[in-house]
């Protein structure tokens, strides 16, 4: 079995969970359309009722599908979302979800780097990432250091830990693949430090040089490094003081992932660390804006209120 073919098996069996019980609506566009079908022949042979639905392509302008589209997937038990504009923060997925539909969204990546990191072991994902998730929720302060000189306090005392684990078995969840990553939105105006980042960032890449942030009151002040920090400035500078809000903390819990450049897979790699900066409304919290970059660092130790959870980029607990 060629790997992508394996990937797509795991989706209905390991994430999905799909049954001969179950409906089952596979969203795509034009732009997903060849991997769609792919999906559309598999999820056939889970299940008796399944429907593959093409829409067009959302847009920032067009970001929710049309009111049909919605009621039909309300109608489904699963649906697998596909699409080239992802549908995480829509209405749309809320209303869908709240009627007690699973959803899982699959980024398009190219098929290698799909298989890669979902050719996986998602019992491990799911047990890692969600013991994470829980001590975010019952710790106050997270220490975050690493050998490149790192050193940095996160409060997140009024939060609650997210896991994102690829399996969707429960009516109303959601989840995102590539998977693998436990969360937490820190407090804010609490964060201080020093951040170096060693790993990649989004429209960057892998960093050739490592990029030195300051940050105190839960905000980076000052920005420093080689040649690609002038490309860090000019993706923040458009959206002004919040986009260098510390918005989120995250560490990866896929052991297939590997750092590639492309962020979606680079934050799920097993032992990383990441910071975000800009906006938290996608991790829960509130503040508007419309960036939420995530910054990778490799082989963090990671401490909350004290116990070591995380050491040189590997799991103790």
């Amino acid at each position: 079995m060629a790997l992508i073919d394996k990937a797509i098996y795991k989706i209905f069996s390991d994430c999905l969970k799909l049954t001969k019980g179950d409906s089952c609506l596979v969203l795509i566009d034009q732009f997903t359309r060849e991997l769609g079908h792919l999906l559309f022949d598999r999820a056939k042979r889970n299940t008796v009722d399944v429907a593959l639905l093409e829409i067009k392509p959302l847009t920032p302008r067009s970001p929710e599908p049309p009111p049909k589209v919605v009621n039909m997937m309300k109608q489904m038990s699963v649906v697998l979302s596909f699409t080239s504009r992802s549908l995480i923060h829509s209405n749309a997925v809320k209303q869908v979800c709240y009627n007690r539909s699973r959803v899982l969204f699959l980024t398009p990546l190219p098929e290698e780097f799909l298989a890669r990191s979902i050719n996986t072991n998602f019992e491990y994902i799911d047990k890692k990432s969600r013991r994470l998730a829980d001590l975010f929720s019952i710790g106050r302060r997270i220490h975050l250091t690493t050998s490149g000189g790192t050193d940095i306090i996160i409060p997140i005392a009024r939060h609650k830990g997210l896991a994102n684990t690829g399996i969707v078995n429960e009516p109303g969840m959601f989840c995102v693949l590539p998977s693998g990553e436990a969360c937490v939105t820190p407090d804010r105006n609490g964060t201080k430090g020093v951040l170096v980042i060693d790993g990649s960032i989004p429209s960057i890449g892998i960093l050739k040089e490592h990029i030195i942030i300051k940050v105190k009151n839960g905000y980076a002040y000052k920005i420093s490094g080689g040649k690609e920090v002038e490309k860090l400035r000019k993706i923040l500078r458009p959206f002004g003081k919040k986009s260098r809000n510390i918005a989120e903390f995250g560490i990866g819990t896929n052991p297939n992932a590997v750092l590639s450049g492309i962020s979606i897979e680079d934050e799920k790699v097993l032992g990383t660390a990441h910071i975000a900066l800009g906006n938290p409304e996608f991790e829960g919290g509130s503040l508007k804006g419309n960036l939420h970059l995530d910054l990778v660092m490799q082989k963090p130790t990671v401490k909350i209120d004290g116990h070591t959870i995380l050491e040189n980029g590997k799991l103790v607990v």
